[in-house]
């Protein structure tokens, strides 16, 4: 677990370690308020949506379903689950076949990911192992890796945060309580 946290920080995310449901569902209305969100959507994963229920009046939730792309974008904060963590590159992987969660995690500024700590693997040869079914499939049509917040340098060799995707990635990395 530490060494995706540091990975994880060296790679421009944060991380809150928490111990439970309440405990989460707090951290992320800290992170939610401090960050000034107003407008959350969160993937249909039952954690995500437990979770936003606790949240306070002050925050406008949306239905992913409900949205239109533009007001998808229009969105202050997306909050997921992601299947697994990567500790050698502090990399969050998505998987398209247990969550509508790929769009949420791409489009608003600001992606609160939730992970539980047994699900950090050493390398991404685990976790693409943990991904594949018996046989070699996968279950997923599309895996996301997120590391960190987007960056791009194509503008003039310029590093330039947010362009493709959010600014600001958080981790709520849940223990077992």
């Amino acid at each position: 677990m530490r060494t995706f946290t540091e990975q994880l920080a060296a790679a421009g995310a944060q991380c809150t370690v928490v111990s439970g449901e309440a405990e989460a569902g707090a951290s992320l209305a800290r992170i939610l308020t401090v960050a000034a969100a107003r407008r959350v959507v969160g993937s249909d994963a039952p954690l995500v949506q437990r979770l936003l229920r606790t949240l306070g009046a002050g925050f406008s939730l949306e239905r992913l379903e409900h949205l239109s792309r533009d007001q998808l974008f229009a969105c202050d904060a997306g909050v997921t689950t992601a299947q697994w963590g990567i500790a050698e590159t502090g990399t969050l992987v998505l998987e398209s076949a247990r969550e509508l969660s790929r769009l949420v995690s791409l489009v608003p500024p600001i992606h609160v990911a939730l992970l539980s700590a047994r699900c950090i693997c050493d390398s991404l040869g685990e976790a693409l192992a943990r991904v594949r079914q018996p046989g070699g499939g996968v279950a997923s049509h599309v895996i996301t890796f997120i590391t960190g917040p987007s960056r791009t340098s194509d503008i003039e060799l310029t590093l330039v945060m947010g362009v493709h995707g959010p600014q600001t990635v958080h981790v709520l990395l849940m223990e077992e309580p």
